[in-house]
């Protein structure tokens, strides 16, 4: 619609300007015209090349009105629980070798990968295990392993796509359930609620998908952990999601410097993400890992004595050093949920809303409702899944 409306403005002011003959003025604003033509050819009508991973870069994002947001550079298409089991299905029982991206576009230095791999940001949930495919292209099913590591923002993403894919066959464990196994919908409204401050595990007893959130607000579980699946391959989970920072800030609130609080926490926070950098950089060339940067936060909620560790100032700090952490790596970067944050809180300020499943929780100035929340998981469900329903094969599909 953008094109046409500048092809017919340039082509009514060129008849505008050929209609006064060939003066001075005809030739000067046809000359202006030309140039036009040429400008509107390369910035606008020529097709922009898409950034890696369009879902996730805020650089795709624009706000309109209201929630209303837009992605400049492709369609998100609107995952449901069908979608999902047929994406997993697809990803865990079939060879598909696709190529969603040119070679050297992904993010990260390519150097690194073995030779044979193919240059797909989905190429290692592809290929989860180095097997031989059979004659007809099919391997053995693979469960697909998600974990999400963090603090209480990323367990909001996990109740999300929990949501999603809510069924009575989708079971869950924890420590307190004493090692049963037991119906998803128990877990729904205590995740929703956000009191659950333990490692759960959800699986689908219908398609081979293992999802597991771990409780670890600072990340300081993580170094064992990539230890752990470094030395056990088989217990190496297919997607890695990371989310931290809040808990970093709270370090210290009993500090008595207040004036040096702020900086004193995030000089911890960045000494603590550079000491696991390389072991995480290198799990990230053989693992799809994502690390979600920090919402904003509803300053106008905050008590008066916080409001020197909880500001969006000090957020922008710290989304600052992961863009830097995450440079020169195969780190995916997730920074577009920044953006839709700061739309969520908008409308706080403007309507004061609360509800019972936090679709609205505009009470709680630290944490997104669920409104956002859920475009989030719809995020990464397309980011991850859409070559798997050939949704990536139409252009306008990220």
């Amino acid at each position: 619609m953008l094109r046409r409306q500048i092809v017919v403005s340039l082509r009514n002011w060129w008849w505008g300007c050929t209609s006064r003959a060939w003066t001075g003025r005809g030739v000067w604003c046809g000359a202006v015209c030309l140039w036009f033509l040429l400008t509107a050819h390369i910035t606008i009508l020529t097709p922009q090349r898409r950034p890696p991973h369009p879902t996730l870069t805020h650089q795709c994002y624009q706000n309109t009105s209201g929630l209303q947001r837009q992605n400049l550079c492709c369609r998100l298409h609107n995952y449901t629980k069908n979608d999902i089991i047929k994406c997993v299905r697809t990803a865990t029982t079939k060879d598909l070798y696709l190529k969603r991206y040119p070679s050297g576009e992904r993010q990260g230095s390519s150097s690194r990968r073995q030779e044979g791999h193919f240059n797909s940001p989905n190429q290692y949930l592809l290929n989860f295990y180095p097997q031989t495919a059979s004659r007809d292209n099919v391997l053995p099913s693979r469960p697909w392993v998600w974990v999400i590591v963090g603090d209480s923002r990323v367990r909001q993403v996990f109740s999300a796509l929990i949501t999603r894919i809510s069924s009575p066959r989708l079971k869950y464990n924890k420590p307190s359930t004493g090692g049963k196994w037991r119906r998803v919908h128990e877990l729904d409204e205590n995740l929703r609620i956000g009191k659950l401050h333990e490692d759960i595990e959800v699986y689908h007893e219908d398609v081979p998908w293992n999802l597991t959130f771990i409780w670890d607000p600072r990340l300081t579980r993580l170094p064992k952990l990539l230890q752990r699946w470094t030395l056990n391959p088989q217990h190496r989970p297919t997607l890695l999601l990371l989310g931290s920072g809040l808990h970093w800030m709270k370090t210290t609130l009993n500090n008595r410097h207040q004036s040096a609080r702020s900086q004193v926490a995030l000089d911890k926070f960045q000494w603590h993400m550079n000491s696991l950098r390389t072991d995480l950089a290198a799990f990230a060339t053989s693992t799809y890992t994502i690390l979600q940067f920090l919402d904003h936060i509803q300053e106008s909620g905050i008590f008066k004595e916080y409001t020197d560790i909880y500001s969006n100032h000090n957020i922008d700090q710290y989304n600052t050093f992961l863009s830097s952490f995450v440079k020169d790596t195969d780190i995916i970067p997730w920074n577009s949920n920044v953006l839709l944050s700061d739309l969520y809180h908008s409308q706080c300020r403007l309507h004061h809303r609360i509800s019972y499943d936090k679709q609205w929780s505009c009470d709680n100035p630290l944490h997104t409702g669920y409104v956002m929340v859920e475009e989030y998981a719809n995020m990464i469900l397309n980011d991850v899944c859409n070559c798997y329903l050939g949704l990536d094969s139409r252009q306008i599909y990220c």
